[in-house]
């Protein structure tokens, strides 16, 4: 019989399976893993932690990786959600297409004026560097110039 490792990840944390398990087949390595998920769901919430950030990584005794298995899919499931209907997806896709496009064009302008605002301040510190130089050579023209 094949045997099936779970290996846990969340973010950068990573937990491997070291016993594994023997079952039949993938699909049933996918059954026993959306079980394994659902019995963390409630422990991952209890620690704080977010479990739609999880997954299992379904690996072969060989080390090959089979499938992921995100904890999201537990969500996905349940049987009470409720689709949708397509217009109101469709209004909130152009909704968010319009907000998308007018928050980009805001940014555009702010970056359009800090790049000008960065551009005087160039020029000002060129004119300053100037004026001090020529403080400098008045100086220096004043001491040779000076009485001994």
């Amino acid at each position: 019989m094949p045997h099936f490792f779970f290996n846990f990840r969340q973010g950068d944390e990573f937990a491997p399976d070291a016993m594994g398990i023997e079952l039949p087949d993938v699909e049933a390595a996918y059954l026993e893993v959306f079980k394994a998920a659902q019995e963390m769901w409630g422990q991952l919430l209890q620690q704080r932690r977010d479990p739609r950030r999880c997954t299992f990584e379904v690996c072969s005794q060989a080390g090959d990786l089979l499938f992921v298995f995100p904890f999201q899919e537990v969500l996905d499931s349940c049987r009470d959600r409720k689709i949708m209907p397509f217009g109101k997806l469709a209004e909130q896709m152009l909704a968010t297409r319009s907000y998308a496009a007018r928050v980009t064009r805001e940014f555009r302008r702010e970056v359009e004026c800090a790049h000008d605002r960065l551009l005087e301040s160039r020029q000002l510190l060129r004119a300053m560097r100037e004026r001090e130089r020529e403080r400098e050579r008045e100086l220096l023209l004043l001491t040779e110039l000076a009485p001994p």
